[in-house]
């Protein structure tokens, strides 16, 4: 089965358009243009039938590794060492606390209500456990005009929650792959490929920074540390390594410039490639993920049975979720000045692309019940995203202010040059 070009044509326009019309309404809202943009693809695909699921699905594997590159790269370089020195063990705690318990309940809940055998229940845990996503974190944060500091917690919390989620898949997904008969044999393949991919990114980006002096004259210079960025993932992978996590690395390594260089007693300043990232990125990340939220309403099932249960599985994971958040908000606020924003802290817990990409890949990868990670991970993110609103709209009135949201999101930063 073909489409009329025309038709392709038409949908691309209209997705673009919808997308932008969603992000400005997100902008003035705070409504999560996630929402839209997952109903959009339902409505073109199982409601109207316009796109076939089977014409997206080898496409979208692709189109998930595509985006999850780009959200580690993007996410490494907002990860500002010092910062996390100065107000990082609060964030750690908040981190360590949150990822784990959701991914072992959420586990277990997939374990012993939907049946699922552990390794796919912890698979399901990792995508699920505890990501916030930095595209509705950190405007919503700025736009409730918290305090300085809790809107810094909030954005490394956010950099630090998709780390330790693909982490965590990469780690389950590596156990599915090897059969799991020796624990030594895949700890060792495991560490095998972490250390790969971490030396791997160091070395490249050490390199690339360096070169960086060099060629900053010249035009499209973040375009090409862009296709490193693919570069390095296609190196690090053909050795056998973690190509997600050394495109992690050398993100952290760019966004430090000004750190490694104190390191390594060399000048090294690249603000200039940071701003001129920011802006491709703000495009990229908006059509990336435009369309990957369409798609993922492209593939969603409106089945009766498939909405039921994801409706009271969504519901009960998002439950979960919240649950778990609420005791890491109190640990790791205890005593501290970011108590008096406990409540919005836990409240603030939508997630986004990072969990749709991982369940996505599960598919490409062949894991058992990969189609129902899909549909309950798309439950969840809309439940999340609906609490998250509901919570800022909340604070918002008891504090007797509006929500303003900041503009442009993509220059929002913790800190700059570090």
């Amino acid at each position: 089965m073909s489409i009329d070009p025309s038709t392709i044509f038409a949908v691309a326009a209209g997705v673009i358009l919808i997308g932008f019309v969603a992000d400005v309404f997100f902008k003035r809202t705070g409504v999560p243009s996630v929402l839209s943009l997952i109903l959009l693809g339902v409505v073109i695909g199982p409601i109207l039938g316009l796109i076939s699921q089977s014409l997206i699905l080898p496409a979208l594997s692709t189109i998930a590794e595509l985006t999850l590159i780009m959200v580690l790269f993007y996410g490494g370089m907002d990860i500002k060492i010092k910062t996390l020195l100065q107000i990082g063990n609060r964030i750690i705690v908040q981190v360590i606390i949150y990822v784990f318990s959701s991914t072992i309940l959420i586990a277990i809940f997939a374990n012993y209500i939907l049946g699922w055998g552990w390794i796919q229940s912890l698979i399901f845990g990792a995508i699920l456990g505890g990501e916030l996503t930095p595209a509705v974190v950190v405007p919503v944060s700025r736009g409730l005009k918290l305090p300085e500091q809790t809107i810094a917690f909030l954005t490394l919390e956010s950099a630090l929650t998709v780390i330790f989620t693909v982490i965590l898949f990469v780690t389950f997904v590596g156990l599915y792959q090897t059969g799991a008969l020796s624990l030594l044999s895949a700890a060792s393949s495991l560490i095998s490929s972490f250390s790969i991919g971490i030396v791997i990114g160091l070395v490249l980006a050490l390199l690339w920074l360096f070169t960086l002096d060099y060629v900053k004259k010249y035009k499209y210079t973040y375009v090409l540390t862009v296709g490193l960025v693919l570069l390095t993932y296609v190196i690090t992978t053909l050795a056998g390594g973690s190509g997600l996590l050394s495109v992690l690395v050398f993100g952290v390594i760019l966004g430090n410039n000004s750190f490694v260089g104190e390191l390594i007693k060399k000048g090294i300043n690249i603000d200039w490639l940071g701003t001129r990232l920011a802006d491709f990125q703000d495009e990229m990340s908006f059509l990336l993920e435009t369309v990957f939220f369409v798609f993922l309403g492209l593939i969603f099932s409106i089945a009766l049975n498939s909405i039921v249960l994801g409706i009271l599985a969504g519901g009960a994971i998002t439950l979960i979720l919240v649950s778990t958040r609420t005791l890491a908000s109190r640990i790791s606020t205890f005593r501290s000045t970011l108590s008096k924003d406990r409540k919005i802290i836990t409240l603030i817990c939508a997630l986004g692309v990072t969990p749709a990409t991982l369940a996505i890949l599960s598919l490409s990868y062949g894991i058992p019940h990969a189609g129902s990670y899909v549909q309950l991970v798309t439950y969840v993110i809309i439940f999340t995203n609906i609490v998250t609103t509901l919570g800022a709209y909340l604070f918002a009135r008891s504090h007797g202010t509006e929500i303003s949201m900041p503009k442009p999101l993509a220059k929002v930063r913790v800190s700059k040059g570090q």
